[in-house]
């Protein structure tokens, strides 16, 4: 079974791990306490050229009546660089393939996503002053639109980014690695029917107890970094070994088992709701201890809540791993959609130029 310890939520994936205490910070691409370190050149590069550019627009723009567009020279280079960037910014998913990731000579992962975020956001000014402030036709329309959408939706997984692994840090000091959760939640309605299942004298009982096990048996066990910070759960005593083998569980504890524990460990719902909250999960196991007079039986009862209060902190997990990366489920395609949209708009521009 996995240890309780917890495991690293990688933001970006490419990033090495921190090698000691000072370095920690750096390691990670969002962090408000060290964004001068990592973000300080790329912001200072960025605000510059913004500048160079509205300079350079606005003595453009000088004696005009209107503002240049896109067949102006400065509106035709700023498409040109808006157009280079788009591309550069969709080269990001082929930089993160297999075939590349580990290709050092194009970068770390850390530069590529600095230089996706901020020339993302150099985009923006060089898109609206391309346009002339006036978006044109049907096409140029919905070029410029989805590219508000595409910017947007990066800002606000950039937002999440930011905000949930520090929620994770918080709420989950038992964080697993997410793909493994299911594997965790067998093995923890394995131990739980191992606890119990060794003193029931029902062979039914016992019979499904083995088919849980085997089927544990089988699943591979991903090893993860141990996270450094939250708390250490304490191990859960080892039937064969630590708990007195005289004891035989009592029907409560049994039908505790069948009808609301493992459902919850295996599923993360709780039938009647019972468990669903780490309240409602106290109550029902101080309500189960006052029906169990024996101490040695109460030891397992206790093990029984450590595993519920496990599950209950996955299923925060797949929540807040939901929002961490759901944007990408919209963000992703809107950008395919922009760069195709993009060749139409660059096409229609050269043929009735």
């Amino acid at each position: 079974m996995l240890d309780s310890g917890t495991f690293s939520c990688r933001l970006l994936e490419g990033i090495c791990p921190p090698l000691d205490h000072s370095q920690k910070r750096t390691a990670v691409l969002s962090d408000r306490k060290a964004f001068y370190t990592l973000h300080l050149r790329w912001f200072v590069a960025m605000v510059v050229a913004t500048v160079v550019a509205i300079s350079w627009y606005a003595v453009a723009s000088y004696g005009r009546d209107r503002w240049p567009g896109g067949s102006s020279l400065v509106g035709l280079t700023y498409g040109v660089l808006a157009a280079a960037i788009i591309v550069f910014e969709c080269l990001l998913v082929v930089r993160k393939t297999s075939l590349f990731r580990t290709s050092r000579w194009l970068g770390s992962a850390q530069f590529w996503m600095k230089a996706h975020i901020w020339l993302g956001l150099l985009a923006v000014p060089l898109v609206i002053m391309h346009s002339g402030f006036d978006w044109g036709g049907w096409l140029s329309s919905l070029v410029a639109g989805v590219f508000a959408l595409v910017t947007a939706s990066g800002i606000y997984g950039l937002y999440m980014q930011n905000i949930i692994p520090r929620r994770l840090l918080e709420l989950v000091p038992d964080e697993t690695i997410h793909s493994q959760i299911d594997d965790v939640a067998q093995q923890l309605a394995a131990d739980a029917r191992r606890l119990v299942g060794l003193r029931v004298e029902n062979a039914a009982f016992n019979d499904r107890a083995e088919k849980h096990l085997r089927r544990g048996a089988t699943r591979t066990v991903v090893s993860g970094a141990p996270r450094q910070v939250g708390t250490i759960v304490e191990r859960s005593p080892r039937p064969n070994r630590e708990l007195p083998q005289e004891i035989v569980a009592p029907a409560v504890l049994q039908n505790a088992l069948v009808q609301d524990i493992e459902p919850f460990l295996l599923t993360g719902r709780s039938p009647l709701r019972r468990l669903d909250t780490s309240q409602r999960c106290s109550w029902y196991f101080e309500e189960l201890r006052r029906r169990i007079d024996t101490a040695e039986i109460q030891v397992v009862v206790s093990s029984l809540e450590q595993f519920c209060e496990r599950r209950r902190q996955m299923n925060l997990q797949q929540s807040l791993h939901f929002w961490l990366h759901g944007w990408l489920s919209i963000h992703l395609p809107l950008a395919m959609a922009l760069v195709i949209l993009l060749v139409g708009h660059i096409w229609f521009a050269l043929r009735y130029s």
